[in-house]
């Protein structure tokens, strides 16, 4: 019998010893009823078996390995469906891929045992079919997962991020008041300072997060450019953070105006965002160098700090989000990179390039450059 025909006829043998393993091995099935454990599986089985007995060139089979096939919705149906409602019970990438694991290998046994031809050749094409339509299901239903545990993450993202708003405006509020009073002992200004250090960066953190969440929602970074002075406006920042950061010591180099078309809010958010970087992670009380040039109808700004290098493994993902910990140095607080990945969501929105050197002799420095002018008006032009 082939197998296809099999898998239609045993579809009901061949459930029952999928679920023995899913309740013998997958802990997350042992609090859902039978029902939901065995869900869609069904509609995979046919789904699958349609899918071995319908022709496919060589072109289509090679299409199919690459992921390149189309299929319609309702080819995907059960698919998308398992993927979401495992999620929804709590499983994992591996509990989920070992459901698919399983259930290719209780389709082969059965057939193995009960069925399968002593022809080579004719069951050798229908494993190859079999473990192609498989396959094939298995990452529609990771596809899915995956796409509904992101939502899910960025859903919580946003309300955390929206949430902590308001307790953190309460406190700010009770230290406003407090910083009123003229009779604070010196261990009660230092307690207020480092409390309002704390309030700036947990502002900060909660900015770059709820940006990071519609990053990642996939509506993307939305530039407005008009004309603007670079010079004019990274000055501008340096007074204001030099302003809520005392202890540092900003120096900046700009010796002549740099003016290009960019959305001056989202380069003003990256600029304080590298120097803020900047001065958090380079030596306590250490000098932070801000340049601004233009050159070759480009203009050029790098943020240079001394103190500990970056370390080669998190300088390959640094622009990601994808690391954590305190760049080596004891004492320094955590960073996740969220402002860093927003700077280079900023910086590719305005079609330019940021590189990162860092070393214990020289420092660390980021450059970004920046077209003066979109591509589209040059070629226009």
């Amino acid at each position: 019998m082939q197998l296809s025909a099999f898998i239609k006829e045993h579809k009901e043998e061949i459930i029952n010893e999928w679920i023995k393993y899913a309740q013998d091995n997958i802990e997350c099935t042992n609090t859902m009823d039978l029902d939901e454990v065995i869900d869609h599986i069904k509609g995979i089985l046919t789904r699958i078996a349609e899918d071995m007995e319908t022709p496919q060139t060589n072109d289509q089979q090679e299409e199919k390995s690459k992921g390149n096939k189309e299929m319609s919705s309702g080819d995907k149906e059960a698919a998308t469906a398992h993927g979401e409602q495992r999620l929804d019970f709590g499983f994992n990438f591996m509990q989920l891929s070992s459901e698919f694991r399983a259930l290719r290998a209780s389709v082969l046994r059965l057939w193995s045992h009960k069925s399968r031809k002593e022809n080579w050749e004719t069951d050798y094409h229908d494993m190859i079919r079999f473990n192609e339509a498989i396959d094939e299901i298995w990452m529609i239903s990771l596809d899915r997962f995956q796409t509904k545990l992101d939502e899910s993450k960025n859903l919580f993202l946003g309300i955390l991020g929206h949430d902590l708003r308001n307790p953190i405006a309460t406190v700010k509020g009770a230290n406003a008041i407090l910083n009123l009073s003229e009779n604070k002992t010196e261990r009660e200004k230092k307690a207020l300072n480092l409390s309002q250090s704390s309030l700036k960066r947990m502002t900060e953190l909660i900015d770059n997060l709820l940006e990071l969440n519609e990053l990642r929602l996939g509506t993307g970074m939305t530039t407005k450019k008009s004309t603007y002075d670079l010079q004019e406006h990274t000055k501008k920042i340096v007074d204001e953070l030099q302003l809520a950061y005392p202890e540092a010591n900003i120096l900046l180099d700009a010796p002549q105006p740099v003016e290009g078309e960019w959305d001056i809010l989202r380069v003003e958010q990256m600029i304080s965002n590298l120097i803020i970087n900047a001065i958090r992670h380079g030596d306590s009380g250490g000098e932070v160098h801000v340049n601004i040039f233009e050159e070759k109808e480009k203009a050029l700004l790098s943020v240079h700090n001394n103190g500990e290098p970056i370390p080669a493994e998190i300088r390959k993902k640094i622009f990601t989000g994808g690391f954590s910990g305190s760049n080596g140095k004891p004492g320094k607080e955590k960073s996740f990179g969220l402002g860093l990945l927003i700077v280079k969501e900023i910086v590719e929105g305005h079609e330019g390039k940021i590189d990162v050197q860092s070393n214990r002799e020289e420092g660390t420095t980021f450059t970004v450059s920046l077209p003066l002018k979109p591509t589209y008006e040059k070629k226009r032009g």
